[in-house]
């Protein structure tokens, strides 16, 4: 009895060790795998770093591959390249999220090839883009993790795609300015919308233009999940607006109807519970 538990223990050390190396071929490929094998073998003695239970953690792993040149990541000439993200929760808010990511790491054009959504907040999102490069799944994962969505596994299938699939029940908008209640702040001149946070228990909002701006206020509020629950807008340059907020608001949009150039001076906002 004693010796079937050590074999058991054994067959289950070694099938657990071969889970990391054979995502390490998968994102190597395997010709470099086999070229680099001994080296890989020393680097990755100390599996418990890069593991978490039966999980990978890609961060630590992918950086040691890239610190010893160990991740081709490069094309010798531009090439079509496709992404794919799955995820398993709030479709709209981590369609917004990655859509976020690509442009922070300076992706701001490609071409969407599939997009789906479930009833249960799941989102299979596939794009293309033309580069020199693969993108960089380190610097994308740890872009990804600031908005509180953690790479869950990645798999590179031959050189030209690669499927992320990321955990984004706990997911944030980094671009979102958390905003006080009962606390007068200034926003500044906006080289975009502003997007706003706010407490669950926030009741109203009261705005006020700088003055020499000419504002044409447009105002979308929406929940937790980016659903949008309302939109206002005023076809009159307004100077003051308060506005009772859609109850379960959590974001809130505010920009000028036709040009940012149009509030350059910023505005001034109060949230009241």
């Amino acid at each position: 009895m004693l010796k079937a538990i050590f074999v058991s223990f054994i067959f289950l050390s070694l099938l657990n060790a071969s889970v990391l190396k054979n995502k390490i071929k998968n994102l190597m490929g395997e010709e470099e795998y086999r070229t680099h094998k001994n080296l890989i073998n020393f680097l990755f003695k100390n599996e418990s770093r890069y593991k978490s239970g039966n999980k990978i953690l890609y961060i630590p792993l992918i950086k040691k591959l890239q610190d010893n040149g160990l991740l081709k990541l490069g094309f010798t000439n531009p090439q079509n390249i496709i992404l794919e993200f799955k995820s398993s929760s709030d479709a709209i808010k981590t369609l917004k999220i990655f859509k976020n990511t690509l442009k922070s790491i300076g992706y701001y054009y490609y071409f969407i090839k599939k997009m789906s959504y479930e009833k249960n907040g799941q989102l299979l999102w596939t794009i293309q883009l033309k580069t020199e490069s693969a993108i960089n799944p380190l610097i994308l994962s740890k872009e990804l993790l600031r908005n509180s969505c953690k790479v869950i596994d990645i798999t590179r299938n031959l050189d030209n795609k690669w499927t992320y699939a990321i955990d984004t029940r706990f997911g944030k908008l980094f671009e979102a300015k958390k905003v006080l209640s009962n606390e007068m702040i200034v926003l500044r001149k906006p080289l975009r919308p502003y997007f706003l946070e706010i407490k669950a228990n926030a009741k109203s909002i009261s705005l006020k233009s700088i003055s020499s701006n000419i504002w044409f206020p447009y105002l979308a509020f929406y929940d937790k999940h980016l659903n949008i629950l309302k939109v206002e807008k005023r076809d009159i340059r307004t100077k003051k607006l308060y506005l009772l907020l859609p109850e379960n608001t959590k974001y809130i949009k505010i920009k000028d109807q036709f040009s940012l150039i149009n509030i350059k001076r910023g505005l001034s906002i109060t949230i009241k519970e």
